[in-house]
């Protein structure tokens, strides 16, 4: 078999475990149970109508913030859906962001704080061709750089990068000033180490036990696949520790060692992460 044949069939193959691994996955990413977070209520900061329709939403107040942590969202989310929380369970970003918000102000009440969540890109779908591929995470990456550098220059910035948004925020990588980037439940981010990110931020990688995501290939192949697995020791990130964490959106879920984690992470206070338990 010619090697154009070879490539083609491999390709073929990822897709077909990819989507395969669809049903699975998406019992994970439902998470549709109703979950009430106290909180501040969003701030739209940008909206557009543009592809599947994006939106940017602040909680706390992002101007006087000395501290902010931006939520990427990764696969099925738009900015309709971003923006309706009605029966919102812990999948929802803005379920996600409260949650970050209240224990970074639980950790240090006397530093101003504040959450974003950052959709603005077309997320893929679902668990399907568009996912295993780069192209709206490219589109969406010089977007990401550009804001975040709108944000204060007062302010420490981090990344949380969920799923496929992890895949955003490493082409972001090279050209977002953020002092920290967290990937979580993550399918690679494009690259084969943390060196070739090209980034001064400390780079964090983790990944539940039970997150179906662990069944895609880390591999790239004529477009498809995006190369390492950022958990694994050789890729060169700072070990996530994720304890408790169930499935692939239980890592901003309060009381889980990954939520206490990601917030000591966004206030500056990575050396106190305790390692990962075997």
């Amino acid at each position: 078999m010619r090697l154009r044949d070879r490539l083609a069939l491999a390709a073929a193959t990822l897709v077909a475990v990819v989507v395969g691994a669809a049903p699975a996955v998406g019992q994970s990413i439902s998470d549709g149970e109703p979950v009430h977070v106290a909180g501040p209520a969003a701030t739209v900061l940008s909206i557009s109508h543009r592809g599947q329709g994006r939106v940017v939403e602040a909680f706390g107040d992002v101007r006087h913030a000395r501290r902010i942590a931006v939520i990427v969202p990764g696969v099925g989310w738009s900015g309709i859906l971003v923006s309706d929380e009605r029966g919102a369970g812990r999948r929802h970003p803005a379920v996600q962001a409260r949650s970050l918000l209240a224990e970074m102000q639980r950790q240090s009440p006397h530093t101003p704080v504040a959450v974003v969540v950052w959709l603005d890109y077309d997320a893929p779908a679902g668990i399907d061709a568009d996912a295993a591929r780069s192209e709206r995470a490219v589109a969406g990456a010089a977007r990401l750089a550009t804001f975040v550098d709108g944000l204060p220059h007062t302010a420490r910035v981090s990344l949380v990068c969920h799923s496929y948004g992890s895949v955003v925020c490493g082409h972001a990588a090279s050209h977002v000033d953020a002092a920290s980037l967290v990937v979580v439940g993550s399918p690679g981010m494009d690259v084969w180490s943390r060196a070739e990110l090209h980034t001064s931020a400390e780079v964090w990688a983790g990944m539940a036990a039970e997150d179906p995501i662990r069944v895609v290939p880390h591999t790239r192949v004529n477009g498809f696949g995006h190369a390492a697995d950022p958990t694994d020791p050789a890729f060169g990130a700072k070990a996530l520790p994720v304890g408790r964490a169930v499935g692939h959106n239980g890592y901003l879920v309060a009381g889980t060692e990954s939520l206490r984690a990601i917030a000591q992470i966004a206030l500056g206070h990575g050396a106190q992460v305790a390692a990962p338990t075997k």
